[in-house]
């Protein structure tokens, strides 16, 4: 999914609330039950007058069945699929925000964890502060547009473990400027020697 150089590892996967799929939810369980509503409308409705079916009509209505379910299946596999390539990869260095558009979509951005300059977290409304999610928004050096993603589950809880993360990243780059300054710090210029040379005026 990401290309990670060898000294970095992943210390945090962060994906959307699962509230984001109940919508989506609702949608599926209509859609299961639309063959048993046009069952029932059946008996009411005069369909025999409207369509003519060659052949039997449990073939004909079964085959109808198989093709629905497996568009309804289709399509279930295709927001679970939305909902879980959705994600935040945090590393030891970088964050990653992968957006997954379909099946064959995917748009993917990283920035340096010790680039961040601000982290802003929003939570609106009774049901994102009860349900603790909201929007995380990341201020980075020499970005031009902000970093924004909605619908996070435990925000703030995320903002605490970025800014740990921020924290560490800005330790060990003190750290290794430290070690390279020391070096040239602790290196003398050897000493000039004298002229020996005899038509030197300042030898006496």
């Amino acid at each position: 999914m990401i290309e990670i150089d060898k000294n970095e590892r992943i210390v945090r996967t962060v994906r959307k609330h699962w509230l984001v799929l109940v919508g989506d939810v609702f949608i599926l369980i209509f859609a299961i039950a639309m063959p048993v509503i046009l069952l029932v409308a059946g008996h009411y409705l005069p369909i025999e007058n409207i369509l003519t079916f060659i052949g039997p009509a449990w073939q004909v209505g079964g085959f109808f069945l198989f093709l629905w379910l497996t568009a309804v299946w289709m399509f279930g596999f295709l927001l679970w699929t939305d909902y879980y390539l959705d994600v935040l990869i945090v590393t030891d260095k970088r964050v990653f925000d992968i957006q997954q558009h379909g099946l064959f979509r995917r748009e993917s951005s990283a920035f340096r964890i010790d680039r961040i300059q601000n982290i802003t977290v929003e939570v609106k409304g009774v049901l994102q502060t009860f349900l603790d999610f909201g929007t995380i928004r990341i201020e980075t050096a020499g970005e031009r547009e902000d970093f924004i993603a909605n619908y996070i589950s435990h925000p703030y809880e995320i903002k605490k473990f970025l800014n740990e993360c921020q924290d560490i990243a800005a330790d060990e780059s003190q750290a290794v400027h430290f070690a390279r300054a020391m070096p040239a710090a602790g290196t003398k210029a050897p000493p000039q020697s004298q002229s020996t040379n005899p038509s030197d005026p300042s030898i006496a």
